[in-house]
């Protein structure tokens, strides 16, 4: 715990800041006050010194005054009484032969070289000579005491170490103030900016300071981005709330709608829907988010008719860009699809981000649609092609046999005696002649064969790329068939025949209208030679 507090208060800035300026302020106070100690140490130990060369030059003087040379008893007074008002630790006086005369504590036998109050035992040791003119009378030994100036220094260093301590106190007390004022707001701004970088942004912001400084702006702005960030929050929320609701409706509704669609980037399926399992026979328990395309793509072709078809149209919707047009493809249990395709784009086209596909069951739908194609192109009454159709497959057959060389002959015929039938039996009867004829020609007729229903009672066939000789034996045997037919109404036998038209493509003309004129203008002419046969019509286009 206190190592925590230890790394936490190296990284404070409070810490550095405080820590800098106490360093600063010790620093100049320590200076400040070995100088002021240096000064006045040096103060007293000069004035010691002046005070000891003083001394030394009156105890000079007296000792080399003649009274003490006859008067040792008065001389030894007179080094008392030097002694008491000098601050000695030891005294010795010697004559001019090494006679100690005079001797007062343990004299040290070392001699000072200089003043110094931080002596060991407290004392300067020192040799006076004793001079009388030009005569050495003798010497004195004695030791200055110097535990009062290195007292004085104790001291003077308590003394200043108080006051500089009051002063360093009274200097960093508003430095404090101050950085505390300062750093507190930068502390609680820390923490909000910390618990907001969380995702905490309801933790409450430092409030406003009053002033202009850089701090209360830097306040003031930090409230605004956080009430701007709690803001976006908000409006995300709703934003995320609205599309998650968006989404859950969009699926349910996909979900419910009987169309597949899937939605897939480039590699992998983002999105289904249950209509699509349905139709390509997925299982519930398989993973369709997520799996990779040619997956999806493999075992789709396992439920299709075909699946080099299947293959080659997605490979068409896939190299588009733009809505597809709908295509349609057979799965294998009869069902037909419909299938709509378009690239999804990322805002202002900035990228691609997939595609969805459309797929929709048009099974009872291309029913309704053949069977309204079969009606639109089959004759109600008989049952076999009209006139639309037959038209069609001219121009379809000449334009072929334009391109391959090949032939096309066309037959028409009309029923002899069919009007008679109508006026003495009705309509009815008339619509049981047809569609007797046409059954019966119909089902003489081979594969290549076919028999339309052009008019009321006029039929035609195209053949294609047949010789003469093989278009008279199918013209003949149509005109026999028709002629062995009867029909009883009411007790009444009727019998009716057929005259047939013949021209052929390239040689009688050669475009689908002149064909049809020449063939008419040949059934006429059969009329006209007797019915129940057939003619060619050799007349040039």
């Amino acid at each position: 715990m206190f190592s925590n507090l230890l790394q936490s208060c190296r990284h404070s800035i409070q810490f550095k800041l405080f820590l800098s300026l106490t360093l600063i302020v010790g620093l100049s106070l320590a200076a400040i006050l070995v100088s002021q100690v240096y000064l006045v140490q040096e103060y007293f130990v000069r004035q010691a010194e002046s005070n000891l060369r003083s001394s030394n030059y009156l105890l000079s003087r007296v000792l080399a005054d003649p009274i003490f040379e006859r008067d040792l008893v008065l001389l030894q007074s007179r080094m008392i009484d030097i002694q008491s008002k000098l601050p000695l630790c030891n005294f010795q006086l010697k004559d001019n032969i090494g006679s100690v005369v005079y001797k007062v504590g343990e004299v040290h036998p070392k001699i000072d070289t200089s003043f110094n109050s931080s002596n060991p035992d407290h004392c300067y040791n020192t040799v006076l000579p004793v001079i009388h003119g030009d005569q050495l009378l003798g010497t004195v030994r004695m030791g200055v005491r110097t535990d009062d100036i290195a007292q004085a220094r104790s001291n003077l260093i308590q003394e200043s170490l108080f006051v500089a301590l009051f002063w360093f106190t009274l200097l960093m007390l508003p430095f404090f103030i101050q950085i505390r004022r300062l750093m507190s707001p930068l502390v609680n701004l820390s923490k909000t900016a910390q618990e907001i970088a969380k995702g905490n942004l309801d933790y409450p912001v430092p409030i406003s300071l009053r002033g202009k400084d850089e701090v209360s702006q830097l306040i003031s702005s930090f409230q605004g981005m956080a009430q701007t960030l709690i803001r976006n929050r908000d409006e995300q929320a709703a934003n995320l709330e609205a599309l998650k609701n968006e989404k859950s409706t969009l699926s349910t509704l996909l979900a419910t709608m009987p169309i597949g669609v899937i939605f897939a980037d480039r590699t992998q399926i983002q999105y289904c829907n249950v209509a699509f399992r349905r139709m390509f026979q997925f299982d519930q328990s398989d993973q369709l988010i997520g799996m990779k395309n040619d997956a999806l793509l493999l075992h789709a072709g396992q439920v299709v008719a075909e699946a080099d078809i299947f293959l080659r149209t997605i490979a068409e919707i896939l190299a588009s860009r733009k809505l597809t047009e709908p295509k349609f493809i057979s799965l294998k249990d009869g069902r037909i699809l419909r299938i709509i395709s378009n690239v999804v784009l990322a805002p202002n086209n900035s990228g691609y981000l997939g595609r969805f596909i459309i797929f929709e069951d048009q099974t009872e739908e291309q029913k309704v649609l053949l069977t309204a194609e079969l009606n639109a192109e089959h004759d109600s009454l008989t049952s076999i092609f009209n006139r639309r159709r037959f038209d069609l497959d001219l121009e379809r057959l000449i334009a072929q046999a334009e391109r391959d060389g090949s032939r096309v002959a066309l037959l028409m015929f009309d029923l002899d005696d069919f009007k008679p039938i109508n006026d003495l039996h009705g309509h009815i009867c008339g619509d049981v002649v047809l569609k007797q004829i046409a059954q019966t020609v119909s089902s003489q007729l081979r594969r290549n064969e076919v028999l339309y229903r052009i008019g009321g009672d006029e039929f035609a066939l195209l053949l294609n790329n047949t010789s003469d000789d093989e278009v008279s034996i199918v013209a003949d045997r149509i005109v026999r068939l028709v002629q062995s037919l009867s029909f009883n109404f009411n007790g009444t036998v009727e019998k009716v025949g057929c005259s047939m038209g013949i021209a052929r493509y390239p040689g009688d003309a050669i475009t689908p209208a002149t064909l049809l004129r020449l063939a008419d203008q040949a059934m006429y002419e059969a009329k006209n030679l007797g019915k129940s046969q057939f003619v060619f019509r050799r007349t040039p286009a």
